[in-house]
């Protein structure tokens, strides 16, 4: 199987038709300080691709907060994804120079959460064989194809540890192009609810000359998947209505 294979199987394995969950976004400083903010999510499969969208339930700071975004399957096709901030009562449009920017704080940025296009890379399998908690994975590299690419994701090269049994990424190395950073995600604590494998938690520290600047880590309280979710939950006016 060649590393583009793999990551098409990655990329098509199944997550549901829809998926509700509480989960927790932990902030940690490079002082260890740390920040916790809970949010209430949904995504839902359409005929042209997902849509999402995302609730900052605490603290008061940013509750009402919310994040819609639209991964239309037509890879010509550019995402859409917007930010509803309340203090304002404003919704921002988040363009593609933007995608790479923070999101809400932490160490995963818009880009990160919409996921990437396939097609936008090349891949190698750059070791056939490396074990990640007890499972083996292939090591695969990903190269962006253009410059647009690295400007839409701030990232330059992306190791993923892939699991050959269920096809999850585990682990990555990313280079981001501003600062000579490099981001350090894991994925644990994987079980299979509703019949979809899903990593629990997910942790990405961004590091600098092997120091850590910052971590975030997102841990899914609850999760369920294939519930009836109503079309006019992923519009903006759900937006601005909170939950």
């Amino acid at each position: 199987m060649t590393a583009y294979e793999i990551m098409k199987k990655v990329d098509q394995r199944y997550t549901g038709e829809t998926i509700e969950q509480k989960s927790t976004l932990v902030l940690i400083d490079k002082k260890n300080r740390k920040r916790e903010r809970k949010l209430k999510g949904f995504t839902k499969e359409v005929s042209d691709g997902t849509k999402s969208i995302s609730f900052f339930l605490s603290p008061s700071d940013v509750k009402n907060t919310s994040y819609l975004s639209y991964d239309w399957d037509d890879p010509s096709k550019d995402n859409d994804s917007w930010l509803y901030l309340p203090s304002l009562q404003k919704t921002n449009r988040i363009s593609g120079g933007d995608r790479s920017n923070s999101f809400m704080g932490s160490d995963f940025t818009y880009a990160d959460l919409d996921g990437v296009e396939i097609e936008d890379y090349t891949y190698k399998i750059v070791k056939d064989s490396d074990v990640v908690d007890g499972a083996e994975c292939w090591v695969i590299e990903a190269t962006p194809k253009s410059k647009d690419v690295i400007k839409e994701t701030g990232y330059l090269k992306t190791l993923t540890w892939i699991r050959k049994d269920i096809f999850l990424g585990v682990k990555g190395r990313i280079l981001v192009k501003k600062g000579k950073k490099v981001k350090l995600w894991s994925a644990k604590d994987i079980k299979k609810i509703d019949g979809v494998w899903v990593a629990k938690t997910q942790q990405m520290t961004t590091t600098k000359k092997k120091k850590r600047e910052h971590s975030s880590i997102f841990i899914i309280d609850t999760i369920a998947f294939n519930k009836k979710l109503d079309d006019s939950l992923f519009e903006s006016e759900a937006m601005q209505r909170g939950y």
